[in-house]
């Protein structure tokens, strides 16, 4: 199955799914993506610039002596006046990640545990 079908499946799948995208974190640019209505290429930007920005936290530099990456979570969401935004790596070292954007009422828990398991099924198709 190829990502742009596990994207579309996930937007179909999921409540509260309005866009999933798979983007590379190290040229920041989203590479494909599912929508429930058009997208302006503006909405796509903003999202990995979303992405990027909340997972540079996860980034090793800075980080107190002992700390291992393999221990940092590969998961966040990030929330804005108008929604949720979920952002998972497909694994901690990984600039692939799949992003996700909901209303504030989706049931986030669920749709994080989707998203982690098309991250990990992503992962296992490359």
């Amino acid at each position: 199955m190829t990502i742009q079908h596990q994207l579309d499946r996930l937007r179909d799948e999921a409540p509260g799914c309005d866009l999933v995208a798979f983007g590379d974190l190290s040229s920041g640019l989203i590479l494909n993506w599912a929508a429930r209505s058009a997208c302006q290429r503006e909405v796509l930007d903003l999202l990995m610039q979303n992405a990027t920005a909340s997972l540079a936290l996860l980034a090793p530099v800075g980080l107190p002596g002992g700390v291992d990456l393999a221990d940092m979570g590969t998961s966040v969401i990030h929330f804005t006046e108008r929604g949720a935004e979920v952002f998972v790596r497909l694994s901690a070292a990984s600039d692939e990640v799949i992003c996700v954007a909901c209303p504030l009422d989706a049931d986030l828990e669920r749709l994080l545990g989707s998203t982690i398991a098309l991250a990990d099924q992503i992962e296992g198709n490359g």
